[in-house]
């Protein structure tokens, strides 16, 4: 064979091998979610706020995960959210096709909620959705409650809170105590709309509410009307245990920078690290995205890279503002991931002082 049609004869082998080839690059490329369904597990019953929001994502999220699959939501209420959260860690399968939208699943952690059967730091971990929280009080609390800064002038008053272990009660707890105001708590309103109630009808003068109910409820009927007065919004903490102000109120101070304006400096001590841990799980990740332990790396890199593409989703967006009255703010990749671990593995004293800053109020 001479050197011209030794030539032609290996181009023609190449051509041959990329024609076998290509069929099975391609099979190999298949998305890992094509084909399949994904189920969202939503760890409180149909109707409430977890439900609504995980619907909404749920809605939107299948075009954004590479192979397009089916996305369906179940509903797993109970035990305050734990029954849902346990599923998932121990009877769901770890084949990336169900995935947790939970609410308080991080804070049953760290206060190591004896009902809470899986360790959450072995979950896989997708994403936290932020709810900041606003403070207020009736206006008409003794001296008069006209400002923000008043309220550390405020003659005893009674706190309306949901129950003793949730992350709303503690958080506005230690906040208060950081305060030094004098208060009475009051707990065991079935939700925010009941403790608004309260206050309305002054049996209590305080609650707080994530900005849905907030801006749709008490900001046009109660702030606006002079019978409240807004006071602060809880901190967004990074993983270095610094505070960042939120986007969504601007009119109003986080309370670490409340605290700072009031005092000249910043709070410290072990109920401030244990308010900043709370509020990680419960301001930074009010909201949990997560699958199963074990469960496949594909599976995890390709809900990641769905939500922070649904993150910027024009349509999805619009449609969360209309239906749940705020612009969900996801934390994602490295910085979430860091935050998730410092969430899930506080401190041996942050956890126990928690556990005994409840059981405290519980006697």
């Amino acid at each position: 064979m001479n050197h011209s049609s030794w030539r032609v004869f290996v181009s023609i082998m190449a051509l041959y091998s990329l024609t076998v080839l290509v069929p099975q690059n391609v099979s190999a490329q298949k998305p890992f979610y094509e084909g399949k369904t994904v189920t969202v597990l939503v760890n409180y019953a149909a109707g409430g706020p977890t439900d609504v929001e995980g619907r909404v994502l749920a809605r939107h999220l299948a075009k954004h995960i590479p192979g397009q699959p089916n996305v369906v939501v179940q509903n797993m209420g109970g035990a305050g959210g734990i029954i849902g959260i346990n599923y998932l860690g121990q009877v769901a399968k770890p084949d990336g096709l169900m995935m947790g939208y939970f609410t308080g699943a991080i804070f049953h952690q760290q206060v190591k909620n004896p009902a809470l059967r899986t360790d959450l730091a072995k979950y896989g971990f997708i994403s936290g959705i932020q709810g900041v929280t606003v403070s207020y009080i009736r206006a008409d609390v003794p001296p008069g409650i006209k400002k923000p800064a008043d309220i550390v002038k405020a003659q005893r008053f009674k706190a309306g809170g949901l129950s003793f272990d949730s992350s709303k009660d503690v958080r506005f707890r230690l906040s208060f105590d950081l305060l030094g105001l004098k208060y009475d708590y009051v707990t065991g309103y079935n939700s925010s709309s009941e403790a608004r109630l309260a206050v309305q009808r002054n049996e209590v003068q305080y609650h707080d509410e994530t900005l849905p109910g907030y801006r749709s409820q008490v900001e046009p009927s109660m702030v606006k009307s002079g019978q409240v007065t807004a006071l602060y919004y809880t901190d967004l903490v990074t993983p270095e245990g610094d505070v960042t102000d939120s986007l969504d109120v601007p009119e109003l101070l986080s309370f670490t920078k409340f605290y700072k304006q009031i005092f000249g400096n910043p709070p410290s001590g072990i109920k401030y690290e244990a308010l900043k841990a709370a509020n990680i799980s419960g301001t930074n990740m009010t909201r949990a995205v997560l699958l199963p332990p074990g469960s496949p790396r594909e599976a995890v890199a390709a809900l990641q890279q769905a939500i922070t593409s649904l993150s910027r989703d024009e349509e999805y967006l619009g449609d969360a503002m209309k239906v749940m009255r705020f612009h969900p703010r996801f934390e994602m990749g490295e910085q979430a991931e860091r935050l998730y671990q410092k969430a899930t593995q506080a401190s041996p004293e942050v956890a126990s002082f928690i556990r005994q800053y409840i059981e405290q109020v519980r006697k």
